[in-house]
Formats: structure tokens, C-alpha cells, sequence
């Protein structure tokens, strides 16, 4: 009797192997769909993300304006697409990372979409972007140039602030990553040796510098400058370059 019951459950076992099975189990939904996107087939996940509609049309499960990027993932099979899901079990629209991939080897067609959620991601992203917005326009509204430059003898600017233009009368474009007119190049003749000198002494010792020189001015004027700053180092200890801030002081030195 016993041995019965036993084949009998047995047969009644279901195969772990089953393919359906193993994506009902996964914690993402996966889908099929056709050229048209058309659901063909779908995992118990998406069923229970969609709450059970019976929409056929994967695109209408997107936001408005994610739809014509769908068209296009759909037309060129861009993998992977972020786009956002409008879903009934959600009271927001969800981020979702998308990822497609034909289900014959010889046919564009079907193709399976592996579903993602990044909703966590997007919000730490926003709010870098914020974070960034707010530095940047604090920055750029500071009476000061702040920078980002090369340890070499022209002082190459790799990023300079907005407030670059009173001290030199150079927009930041002007002053970064160029070879016909550098930082260095505005210095006061008389000025360059002492500040080199005094920054690679700084740099050797890994300790901040303060600086005061000359600037020449775009209009002619000399500018007379503060400068705080600190070197920037590798692992090993050597100089990737250096950064600061350059401020002026109230009264500029007349030419003579």
C-alpha cells in the first residue's frame, strides 16, 4: 500500500526542469513578443505586475513619451533600453531596464524582454543630477575662479569656474585644454618663477599651498591674486595635478 502511495505521488511530481516553470519562478518578469509587440507569452511575474490585464500591445504598458524609444529598441533591437512602465500595481510610472534578445538564432523574431527594475537607480541618479545643478550654479555665482588644472609649468586648466572671467576677462572655454593661451601664460613674468617654485615645494611635501602674484588682465590690468590649492596624487604617491581656488583682492594693482 505504501509503495503505491509513493509511485503515485511520484508520477505526480512535477518536472523542476520545465522551462515554464523556471520563469514562473524568477523574481523579473520575461516576456515574448512579435515584431508589432504583440505578448505572445509572459512569466507569472509580469502577470502579477499588470494585474492580470489582458492587453496584447507591450506599448501600451508605457509612458507616453517612452513609446517612440520603444519603436526604435523595437526596429533596431537596441539592448539594453530604459524605459518607464505604467503599471496597475504601481501608484508611480516604474523604471524598468530592458533587455531583448531573438528567441530563434536564424529570425529576428520573436524576441524575449527581460524586465528590470531600476527605480532605485533612476532616484540615486536624479538626485546626483540635482546635487550637480545646485554645486554648479553655487560655483558659478562664487566671486572666485575654482580649478582644476596639470602640474606643468603653463598651468594648464582642465576646468576653471565661471568666476575665471573677472579675475582674467577669459571665458572658461578659452582657458581650458588650450595650447594658444593657458593660465600660466597670464601669470606676471616677474610672478611665474616664485609660484612654481613654491608649489612644487608644496607638492613634495604633500601639503596645501598659498599663493599672491599678478595677473595680467584681459584689458590690460594687473590683477592681484590669493590662491589656495592642494595636489592631487596617484596610490603611488605621484602628481596628477593640482586644484584650488584663486580670489582677488579688493584693490587691483594699476599698471604702471
Amino acid at each position: 500500500m505504501l509503495s503505491r502511495l509513493r509511485a503515485r505521488f511520484a508520477r505526480s511530481e512535477p518536472d523542476a526542469t520545465d522551462p515554464g516553470r523556471v520563469l514562473d519562478s524568477l523574481d523579473l518578469a520575461v516576456l515574448v513578443v512579435d515584431a508589432g509587440g504583440h505578448i505572445l507569452a509572459a512569466n507569472r511575474h509580469w502577470h502579477h505586475l499588470n494585474g492580470g490585464l489582458r492587453t496584447r500591445l507591450f506599448h501600451e504598458y508605457l509612458h507616453p513619451s517612452d513609446r517612440a524609444l520603444w519603436q526604435q529598441a523595437l526596429l533596431q533591437l537596441d539592448s539594453p533600453v530604459r524605459l518607464r512602465l505604467l503599471l496597475p500595481t504601481a501608484d508611480d510610472a516604474r523604471w524598468s531596464e530592458l533587455k531583448l534578445s531573438p528567441l530563434h538564432r536564424r529570425s529576428p523574431w520573436p524576441v524575449s524582454i527581460t524586465l528590470t527594475n531600476i527605480d532605485a537607480q533612476m532616484e540615486t541618479s536624479r538626485q546626483k543630477d540635482a546635487d550637480w545643478r545646485s554645486l554648479h550654479q553655487l560655483v558659478s555665482q562664487l566671486p572666485a575662479m575654482l580649478y582644476r588644472g596639470r602640474n606643468n609649468r603653463h598651468w594648464t586648466m582642465e576646468f576653471v569656474s565661471a568666476g575665471c572671467f573677472e579675475l582674467t576677462g577669459y571665458p572658461p572655454e578659452v582657458l581650458t585644454n588650450q595650447s594658444c593661451l593657458n593660465y600660466g601664460d597670464l601669470i606676471h613674468p616677474e610672478d611665474a618663477g616664485p609660484v612654481w617654485d613654491q608649489v612644487q615645494d608644496a607638492l613634495s611635501r604633500h601639503t596645501p599651498f598659498e599663493l599672491h602674484y599678478r595677473l595680467q588682465h584681459a584689458d590690460g590690468r594687473l590683477i592681484a591674486v590669493s590662491e589656495k590649492g592642494c595636489g592631487l596624487y596617484a596610490e603611488n604617491g605621484a602628481v596628477l595635478g593640482v586644484e584650488g581656488v584663486v580670489t582677488a583682492f579688493t584693490a587691483p594693482i594699476s599698471t604702471p
